[in-house]
């Protein structure tokens, strides 16, 4: 299976944190250094190569799928778990700044320190669908229901300066301190260049994001030499906020914030006048030290991938930072001098465990060991291979646990870590990826033990075809919002993308192929437009109505319908009772000499042996039900003496005039003769 909240992730707020090298999974290769010379980078050493692998998921923490990366002149996509991958980027020894964007998403961004090795990051992109539509030249308020508002004057321009008139899609967006997401959500990291030009890690007491969109799309800002009134509320728990702080937008050329005017308390809101878009942040500045912690078990064993948060104690709010250890278990990073902190692992063994770092006046290197009552550790130990039996260089391993979930780097097909897990919950999966070969091995499920070992796997399922169905993940989106685990066409509650049978039909997708083509999303047997794989009714419901010219018996070729339907074999039936039980068929062809009006069907699909008995043929002459004169027998029936069983009477075998209700003039209609057994053309006979 795959995993929907894997958690790995390098992420910052007022602390910046970084991983040592713990993989190298070289996807996109750096072409130029795509560094900039903007003066301000001193602050960031020199220039260095650097591997990164990030995550990009939606506001449930969800993969997004074809997201766009850029890192430097680097570029990457996301797969179908929302990943990507981009080796030996020109970056800097403190600064390395990533990018990712889809349509129907705010642009979202991470800034880092990074080392030498994979990086690791996590970015979640806000939902970028409008809150309102105003019109240009109107001075308007768009809100929150929080209270976070913006006040614009009604003046629009293009990004090439052109005033603009028409309408605007404005999306607006509360970054919220309160919230344990935010630090994913914000762009970049809380490192910004202070009035003064200074390098400055920030304390945030809330964001906005606000995009202004024309009506073809174009990016708009307000008029240069205007400004805006934006509204922030401030954390709900923070206790003494400054009368005025700070305001500072996100540079989403070079990847850091900037301060720029200040912001007034008003009540609970911070308010202040801007004069342009992206992101803004009411922040309070701090100097900067570097911090690196060393996080071990109670025997001194390293603690790898271990999800690890600092917080200011001076803090009330949850403005909290993390990152993930690396294989050493060491996480490092920028950090607010002179302050003291509250580390946290939210997940380890059942418990959550903290303890005070800091205050830290210079740069320093700390180790923490981490105990709890609850923990449990096991060494987890395997050999992997990719699928022609060499050792994976460029690979990885998910592991769930419960809740927690972390990630392995596999280098030389080896891994032998020790993890720790919940006493009470020993259960894992488990599955390896080589993303060189893009195959992963099938899933490992169990409980952890002193000592777990996976023994030997190799990676020979196609990677992006979790169900190995012949249907590409990324082409199981079939509500087509890059989420993989909204789409479940049978309800069964296995997203398609993981659920070998799609519809639920009882044949496995890859199984529903015919011919050549073993591509299930071009198998259509019922000529329906939906493919077989996602349509429980492979099958059409055969019903018709088959007219003849006059009022002779009509034969009817019944074999011509199998030429009509695809993949599909047509049985005719006298009762419903035959059809289910494909007894007694009807021959073909089928003379209509007697008063049998309807034939019951059987369409049996020749590919998946699907059936279907709903159908009804219905036998009809073009004048079968036409009552001319009105005498209760229909023309036919006069013209021929034959009783179709649709009228009232039966014409007994006289032929009588469809144009006169009362053929032999005696003062009786014909059917009311037919009715009493006398002769319609006898006028004696009444």
């Amino acid at each position: 299976m795959k995993f929907s909240k894997l958690l790995y992730a390098c992420a910052f707020l007022f602390i910046v944190f970084s991983c040592e090298k713990d993989n190298n999974i070289p996807i996109n290769q750096q072409q130029e250094d795509g560094l900039s010379d903007n003066p301000f980078f001193a602050n960031f050493g020199s220039q260095i190569s650097a591997d990164f692998i990030g995550r990009v998921v939606d506001e449930n923490d969800e993969p997004i799928i074809g997201a766009n990366i850029t890192l430097g002149s680097g570029f990457a996509i996301t797969d179908v778990n929302g990943v990507f991958t981009v080796n030996d980027a020109s970056v800097y020894e403190k600064f390395a700044y990533i990018k990712a964007s889809k349509q129907g998403y705010i642009s979202g961004s991470r800034a880092l320190v990074p080392t030498d090795g994979v990086n690791q990051v996590k970015i979640m992109l806000l939902d970028a669908t409008p809150n309102a539509t105003i019109v240009s030249s109107q001075a308007i308020t768009v809100d929150l229901p929080n209270g976070t508002k913006v006040d614009f004057d009604g003046g629009f321009e293009t990004s090439t300066g052109v005033t603009y008139q028409g309408n605007v899609d404005v999306v607006l967006r509360h970054l919220n301190p309160d919230e344990e997401d935010m630090n994913l959500q914000m762009p970049g990291m809380l490192i910004a260049k202070d009035a003064a030009d200074d390098l400055r890690t920030l304390e945030t007491y809330g964001m906005i994001a606000v995009e202004l969109i024309g009506e073809n799309g174009e990016d708009l800002n307000i008029t240069s030499g205007t400004t805006a009134t934006i509204t922030i509320p401030v954390p709900t728990n923070t206790t003494n906020p400054p009368a005025t702080i700070p305001l500072w937008y996100f540079d989403e050329q070079n990847g850091y914030w900037v301060e720029e005017g200040e912001a007034t308390l008003i009540g609970n809101e911070y308010v202040g006048e801007v004069s342009h878009f992206s992101f803004w942040n009411c922040d309070a500045p701090f100097d900067v030290v570097q911090t690196c912690i060393t996080l071990q078990d109670s025997n001194g064993n390293p603690l790898p991938s271990l999800y690890t948060q600092l917080t200011l104690q001076t803090t009330t709010w949850n403005s909290t930072s993390g990152g993930y250890t690396n294989a050493n278990g060491e996480v490092c990073g920028l950090i607010a001098a002179n302050e003291a902190l509250t580390l946290t692992i939210p997940n380890y063994g059942c418990d959550v465990f903290t303890t005070t770092v800091g205050p830290f006046s210079a740069d320093d290197t700390i180790t923490v060991t981490v105990t709890n009552s609850t923990e449990q550790i096991t060494t987890l130990t395997g050999m992997f291979n990719d699928c022609d039996g060499n050792p994976i260089t460029n690979g990885y391993m998910q592991i769930v646990n419960g809740s927690n979930a972390q990630i392995i780097p596999i280098t030389d097909g080896m891994v032998n870590e020790s993890i720790s897990y919940c006493a009470a919950d020993s259960s894992y999966i488990i599955n390896v990826i080589d993303a060189s070969g893009g195959q992963e091995t099938d899933t490992f499920t169990g409980n952890f033990t002193a000592i777990t070992d996976l023994g030997t796997a190799s990676t020979c399922i196609t990677l992006g075809d979790f169900d190995n169905d012949g249907v590409y993940d990324i082409d199981e989106d079939i509500n087509g919002n890059g989420n993989l685990l909204d789409d479940d066409t049978d309800q069964d509650g296995i997203p398609n993308y993981q659920d070998e049978d799609d519809d639920g039909d009882g044949i496995n997708t890859a199984d529903e192929v015919y011919g050549s083509n073993t591509n299930p999303m071009d198998q259509d047997s019922d000529g329906d437009g939906i493919p077989d794989y996602l349509d429980p009714q492979d099958v059409a419901v055969y019903g018709a109505e088959w007219y003849s010219e006059g009022c002779d018996g009509l034969t009817y070729d019944l074999e011509q319908f199998n030429d009509n339907y695809i993949n599909s074999d047509i049985t005719f039936y006298v009762t419903q009772a035959d059809a289910d039980n494909a007894t007694n068929p009807v021959a073909s062809p089928y003379d209509n000499i007697d008063d049998l009006q309807m034939l019951f069907v059987r369409v049996e699909n020749i590919i998946s042996g699907q059936v279907t008995t709903n159908g009804v043929f219905y036998l009809l002459g073009a004048n079968v039900t036409v009552d001319t004169d009105q005498d209760g027998l229909f023309d036919c029936e006069e013209l021929t003496g034959i009783d179709n069983g649709l009228s009232s009477a039966n014409p007994n075998g006289n032929i009588t005039d469809p144009n006169n209700p009362d053929t032999d003039g005696d003062g009786v209609d014909d059917g009311q003769e037919a009715l009493n057994g006398t002769d319609p053309n006898d006028p004696d006979d009444n």
